[in-house]
């Protein structure tokens, strides 16, 4: 058994006495409660993307979440991740969005916000707004900026919300809600997009906020770091190593970058949303 599963079922024992180690061969798969499991995946690994996800749609079909919690995840951000867990266990403090204050926050403020609260940290946005009770920022959610979609009509516009995240060990009720339909009355855009990550979710948040599933997009592959846990995508890699692979014609990417201490890995996709006006 990997140290890191050992330090999860640790601190999963901390959250809920039900945490307990099911026997698979193929599958480390841990019961959080009964509608919650996390499947721990290591980052050498011979999973198939798809044959995740046919093991998520299992569970999903007996009504249980199962979580694909790969493990570079987990080193880089173990309080993320924990945070995440405890609000699907409902062991987070409720808040209530009528009683908070919305504000538009400034992008040092997000950047700091992000990188804490959000399993996949900060990411540029054009609009930031946040919750926040007597002066204490408790949700933030971060929005793109009007798009035109020619396609769709000579003045039909379309907005993205890139992120959103509470703060730890807080559940804000309304809180998304209230800060959409802000945007949505402010800006003015015919439609709102977002994407739910299926390695983590089925999308129902966005179901309840009226939400429709417009599109599945497939996996994608990543490269980790080994020496930090980051992921990147292909084409967000760091510019020196980017740099340095062009100088060199003897490997391919994939080859250069395995040789340089990168792992290949994977995400299950996205479920692709859209708010109609």
């Amino acid at each position: 058994m990997r140290m890191e599963l050992v330090d999860i079922l640790a601190a999963l024992g901390v959250l809920s006495k039900q945490a307990n180690l099911i026997d698979s061969e193929r599958y480390i798969i841990i019961e959080c409660s009964p509608k919650l499991y996390l499947h721990f995946v290591p980052l050498q690994n011979t999973f198939h993307p798809h044959e995740l996800i046919k093991l998520q749609e299992n569970y999903d079909e007996k009504e249980k979440l199962l979580v694909h919690l790969w493990e570079d995840v987990w080193l880089l951000n173990q309080t993320g991740v924990l945070s995440r867990i405890k609000s699907f266990l409902g062991l987070n403090q409720t808040l209530y969005a009528r009683r908070a204050k919305l504000i538009e926050a400034e992008s040092s403020v997000a950047i700091q916000f992000f990188n804490a609260y959000h399993l996949q940290g900060f990411v540029k946005a054009k609009y930031y707004y946040g919750l926040a009770i007597d002066q204490e920022l408790i949700a933030m959610a971060g929005f793109s900026d009007l798009r035109p979609m020619k396609l769709k009509g000579i003045h039909y516009t379309s907005a993205e919300l890139i992120r959103f995240a509470s703060k730890e060990g807080y559940t804000v009720t309304g809180g998304l809600s209230k800060m959409i339909k802000h945007f949505m009355k402010l800006k003015n855009p015919n439609d709102l997009m977002s994407y739910a990550d299926r390695d983590w979710s089925l999308g129902k948040g966005y179901d309840k906020l009226d939400f429709e599933l417009t599109t599945i997009t497939e996996p994608a592959n990543l490269f980790v770091d080994e020496k930090t846990s980051v992921r990147y995508f292909p084409h967000r890699l760091p510019k020196n190593i980017l740099s340095a692979f062009a100088k060199q014609k003897e490997l391919n990417l994939g080859e250069y970058l395995a040789k340089n201490g990168f792992v290949k890995v994977f995400n299950t996709g996205n479920l692709k949303y859209h708010l109609y006006v």
